[in-house]
């Protein structure tokens, strides 16, 4: 009596299937740790994206009133009544204030015609107040300094020779980096601007 014979049956062993479950577990660990690496890289870029454009908005707002600073269409400061003067640019070193006659009715009263800049260390705030009190205008500013000089670039202190004015600000990134040891892993960005007001 023969029996038949039996027809080799193929298929995967145990041990292949642990090796290749091993090696699909260790490309996907590797796909992954990309991924979140650039993840993370993008977030950096995108971080010192924000930085800059906070720095340049900060500075050219900052630019463009100081430009203004001591308009003066009526002529208020050069007539008989001392009452109604005032000075385009008030010597300050801890915030930057600016006047200007912008809609020439004689009075710095109304609201962007009297401007203070003012920064908060503790939070990073560089804010501005135009009558409303101080809100805030710059996240994220590492420091601001503000230096006056009279019509010849010496430096003064007094508000009535004030001709140019330099501007400092540094912004920072929103959060550290942790690749990056400076500064506590905050990136910085300063810009500088020197200022000659056409109306001083």
């Amino acid at each position: 009596m023969s029996y038949p014979s039996q027809k080799s049956v193929n298929g995967y062993t145990l041990i292949e299937m642990v090796v290749a479950l091993g090696l699909s577990l260790v490309t996907v660990g590797a796909v992954y740790s990309l991924y979140v690496s650039e993840l993370k890289a993008q977030y950096v870029r995108e971080d010192r994206l924000e930085m800059q454009q906070q720095a340049r908005v900060v500075m050219d707002v900052m630019s463009r009133e100081l430009l203004m600073a001591g308009y003066d269409p009526r002529g208020v400061n050069k007539d008989t009544n001392l009452n109604n003067d005032f000075l385009g640019i008030t010597y300050d070193p801890g915030r930057l204030i600016i006047m200007a006659d912008l809609n020439g009715n004689g009075l710095i009263a109304d609201p962007n015609e009297f401007i203070t800049f003012v920064y908060d260390s503790k939070t990073h705030t560089l804010r501005r107040n135009t009558g409303g009190g101080n809100q805030p205008f710059g996240e994220n500013i590492e420091s601001f300094l503000v230096e006056y000089f009279d019509h010849v670039g010496n430096p003064t202190l007094a508000s009535a020779s004030i001709r140019q004015i330099q501007i400092t600000v540094t912004a920072r990134t929103e959060d550290p980096d942790l690749k990056y040891l400076p500064n506590g892993g905050y990136r910085t960005m300063t810009l500088h601007s020197r200022l000659t007001p056409r109306n001083l």
